[in-house]
């Protein structure tokens, strides 16, 4: 095991790719590929080190044969080139897994947690009948309570937060560590003892204050820190204040919680059922439980379901990992150390900004190297990319800011010798600047950097969060600067794509007069018949297209991700347009930033790691403070404090200065100390993103700040008064000379770039009947037999696939109507035979409200990956039926096809009551 600890800027992409390629050639195995996996963090991160692993390849195949061959290889073989996110890795495993963990096999994996809590919650309210008293009840106590407490309350805003609460990876992840289920922790039963036993020490603590003369307030908790003068007069009054202070206020603060807790079993059933009706998986969930079926298990039964046994991991930006997914890395690492496998961890510490996603950098800090003692840890000196001033300022002043903070063990290794063999050692430029209107300062920032020969593209701003950005981007477009910001990536920042939701609006509303007005105005005549959501927003594209040819050519990629959107949305939850819309409205999505546009690149710092930018500015640095109250799940040792046994579990605590006086005061310390490695974190991130200048630029630090640092003591709020701190014993606040960018060596241009462009066309009048269509009938309504029984059967077959209850087929037959497969003349005889058929089998199409599952033309894989695909499966209580349409003669072969289709379903553990072969013309059912 090698544990590569890389700064930013040293040539850790560089060091993976080489060690990737020594592996490949070393090995002497033609598909070594095959058997190494690299894991990263985000898709762009995996294609770039994809790219740059070919293109070092392609090097060595210069002047070595084997490097030549491997390269041909590998590209002929892509599919099997192991460059993946740690998530996309995880969920390709957890696919073999899915007879395991009672799922089919073609489940989707949902990213939008958001969404999914909120239909959850909207169920909640909708089962809200009056029979449902206990329910009712516990919500009006809820809302009474917090109304009494005299804080707004806005009801479905509270219902979501106690969602996102639950299904938080954090809450999950604590959960599973200390082996608890809150589905039994949080019953009203066990909730209702523990408001009894809150309002028990509650009681008791304010009955004994009342006796010293102080009251309590419902709901509060205790605070004598302005009271000292009365502790000091009555040492019995501090003595009994000293015992109970804590107790009293965690009971305050667990009684505040119960309410909200209380929902917690309605939520799970709501959300649990809305996965399985949509055949859905949670991401963050998937992880679990994937370290569920792993834990415990060999690495080569792991290998077994997934088919490909792996012997090197390269695991990069390992500081973002969580201690799920170590977990369930962990038995494959180890079976790779025990076989002689080299395996490769590379991260940084000081780059750790996604501890909301529940990364751990206490892994690659320490945990990793104690769980491989052999392991062989370097640390990466040399900086490849900034300029030497940039690189210099940075070693001195994280230096001194770890130390002020006590952060010195965690960055020993932030000093780093500047590399670039493309600038001597007095090139780069660092300025800080303290001012009241940061607006401006960045406005001169750019002009000083364009008077030096900066292109556009050459600069970035960085910002602490999407507001700011859209502040700045806002100030710059006003300036006539070309941006480029998360706003303006936005999908809907399209003109176009605004224009197409506009006109489905006043599709699925004629009464939305506005909508009505934009489709009035560009003479758009809506479709008659389409025959699916996406259809119809294709139609409406090629309408505003054919009206406004010049919108489309810039606005390409935002419509790519529109109808990208629409099909998945509609693959999930069908097509319901009302039900888009809704979607849409909620949704927030972008498109991936655009490369080599000229164009300012506005850019969160979250979102600039692992880039480099020419010419950095960092605006409003005071943003990023060193302590926020936050809310976390925080475990109540309930025998360690004395308490009930009814307290143990998990609880959402604000963490704040006034939880200090509570049993979760060391929770609240350990935030606290988190939290200054995540704000210096984001810190260090922001300024190493510069190659050769760097500008930051803070508001004024307050008075207090100032008199506490004139006195020696100062009490810092922002990394920005380190900041100031350090400008204070610089001689001046800017470091070098404005680097002239015209030394920069830019590649060539492309002679002919590639233009993007959406192509849609309307199959209306390229598909016509055949002429021979009637003869697909007899007279009788019967199917006739004088035909290709392969042409009937696709038209028949292609029906039946899309009926799923009995209802719909006459939906059915009206879209293979306006798909040109049957003449209009034909639909009521073609409907009337196949109804009859239907209605002589209720056992396969049941009534709509069936509590059924039902599942058409379903991909199925046998025991050797080969897929199967019944026309028909009704799935009900663990026992299916599976029933195949055929046209034509028979034959034995069709029997031992619906017989494969029974053993698969055997296999998986159902109960096979009835395969049978349905020969819809003469009605004849052979059962195998």
């Amino acid at each position: 095991m090698k544990i590569l600890k890389a700064s930013a800027g040293a040539g850790k992409t560089y060091r993976l790719s080489h060690k990737y390629i020594d592996l490949l050639l070393d090995s002497g195995k033609a598909d070594a590929y095959r058997h190494i996996l690299a894991v990263t963090f985000t898709n762009k991160a995996t294609d770039d080190m994809k790219r740059r692993i070919l293109k070092d390849l392609k090097e060595c195949a210069k002047s070595d044969t084997d490097a030549e061959k491997m390269l041909v290889r590998m590209l002929h073989d892509y599919g099997a080139f192991a460059v993946s996110t740690i998530d996309r890795f995880f969920q390709q495993t957890l696919k073999a897994f899915s007879r395991e963990i009672g799922q089919f096999a073609d489940y989707q994996i949902e990213l939008d947690r958001k969404s999914l809590i909120k239909e959850s919650m909207d169920r909640i309210l909708d089962s809200l009948t009056p029979d449902k008293k206990e329910l009712l009840d516990w919500i009006k106590d809820s809302v009474k309570g917090s109304l009494e407490q005299g804080s707004k309350f806005d009801f479905e805003d509270w219902l979501y937060q106690i969602g996102s609460l639950l299904k938080s990876e954090e809450h999950r992840a604590l959960s599973v560590a200390l082996g608890i289920d809150d589905r039994e922790l949080y019953t009203k039963e066990r909730l209702s003892r523990l408001r009894s036993e809150c309002d028990t020490i509650i009681n008791t603590v304010s009955g004994r204050l009342a006796e010293f003369g102080v009251k309590t307030e419902p709901g509060k908790p205790l605070d004598f820190s302005n009271k000292k003068t009365l502790l000091k007069k009555n040492p019995d009054l501090k003595e009994y204040v000293d015992e109970v202070l804590q107790r009293y206020n965690t009971a305050v603060l667990v009684r505040g919680l119960i309410f909200s807790l209380g929902l917690a079993g309605e939520f799970y059933t709501a959300f649990d059922e809305l996965l399985k009706e949509k055949n859905l998986m949670c991401l963050d969930e998937s992880n679990v439980i994937l370290k569920d079926i792993i834990n415990g298990s060999d690495a080569p039964f792991v290998y077994e379901k997934i088919g490909v046994r792996f012997e090197n991991f390269l695991l990069d930006e390992f500081q973002d990992t969580s201690n799920i997914q170590w977990d369930n890395f962990l038995p494959l690492l180890k079976e790779s150390e025990a076989s002689g496998g080299y395996n490769l961890i590379v991260g940084d510490v000081k780059q750790s900004i996604y501890r909301f996603r529940d990364s751990d950098w206490s892994l690659l800090g320490s945990r990793v190297a104690e769980q491989f003692p052999s392991s062989d840890v370097e640390n990466m000196k040399e900086n490849w990319r900034s300029a030497p001033r940039v690189v210099r300022f940075n070693n001195s002043f994280f230096k001194m800011a770890s130390g002020r903070l006590g952060l010195s063990d965690l960055y020993s290794d932030v000093d780093q010798t500047p590399k670039n063999k493309d600038m001597d050692e007095d090139a780069g430029f660092v300025q800080i600047s303290f001012c009241e209107d940061q607006n401006a300062k960045v406005l001169e920032s750019i002009f000083m950097a364009r008077e030096n020969g900066a292109l556009w593209n050459d600069i970035a701003v960085l910002v602490r969060n999407n507001s700011e950005g859209s502040k700045i981007a806002s100030m710059l477009i006003d300036s006539e600067i070309p941006v480029i910001s998360d706003d303006s990536l936005k999908i809907s920042s399209s003109v176009v794509v605004r224009k197409v939701v506009s006109l489905l609006k006043a599709y699925d509303n004629p009464q939305d007069s506005i909508s009505r007005y934009l489709a009035e105005s560009m003479d758009v005549n809506f479709p008659d018949n389409c025959h699916s959501l996406v259809d119809l927003a294709e139609s409406l594209l090629r309408s505003v297209k054919d009206k406004e040819p010049e919108c489309f050519g810039s606005e390409t990629l935002y419509i790519q991700a529109f109808m990208d959107d629409l099909q998945n949305w509609t693959r999930t939850n069908g097509n319901s347009l009302r039900g888009f819309l809704d979607h849409w409205t909620e949704s927030d999505l972008s498109i991936s930033s655009p490369e080599g546009e000229s164009a300012v690149r506005v850019i969160t710092i979250h979102k600039s790691k692992g880039l480099e930018y020419e010419y950095v500015i960092f605006p409003f640095a005071e943003k990023v403070g060193l302590f926020k109250d936050t809310t976390r799940w925080c475990k109540l040792d309930a025998a360690k404090y004395g308490l009930d046994d009814v307290f143990g579990g998990i609880y959402p605590v604000r963490l704040s200065s006034r939880t200090a006086n509570t049993f979760f005061s060391e929770e609240y310390q350990a935030e606290l100390e988190r939290q200054l490695v995540d704000n210096l974190n984001v810190f260090y991130v922001a300024l190493t993103r510069a190659v050769r200048g760097l500008h930051i630029i803070s508001a004024l630090p307050t008075k207090k700040f100032k008199d506490s640092l004139n006195k020696g003591t100062p009490l810092y709020s922002k990394v920005s008064d380190l900041l100031y701190e350090y400008a204070n014993s610089m001689d001046e606040t800017r470091i070098g000379k404005m680097p002239d960018f015209h030394e920069i060596k830019r590649p060539e241009a492309l002679n002919e770039p590639f233009e993007a462009s959406y192509e849609s066309v309307s199959l209306g009048g390229r598909l016509s009947p055949s002429a021979d269509s009637w003869d697909y009938f007899s007279d009788s309504g019967e199917a006739g037999f004088s035909v290709s029984h392969r042409l009937k059967g696709i038209v028949m077959h292609d029906i039946l696939a899309s009926v799923k209850y009995a209802s719909d087929l006459a939906k059915s037959v009206n879209v293979a109507v306006s798909n040109g497969e049957i003449d209009s003349a034909l639909r009521d005889t073609v409907e009337a035979l196949l109804s009859k058929r239907i209605a002589a089998h209720p056992e396969w199409f049941p009534q709509v409200g069936d509590e059924c599952r039902i599942l058409n033309e379903w991909t199925v894989f046998r025991k050797d990956g080969k897929p199967r695909r019944p026309d028909r499966v009704l799935i009900r209580e663990g026992n299916v039926r599976i029933v195949d349409f055929k046209f034509g003669e028979e034959m034995d072969k069709y029997k031992d096809q619906i017989r494969s289709y029974a053993n698969i379903y055997r296999s998986l553990g159902y109960n096979v009551i009835s395969a049978s072969l349905w020969y819809v013309e003469s009605d004849k059912t052979v059962e195998v």
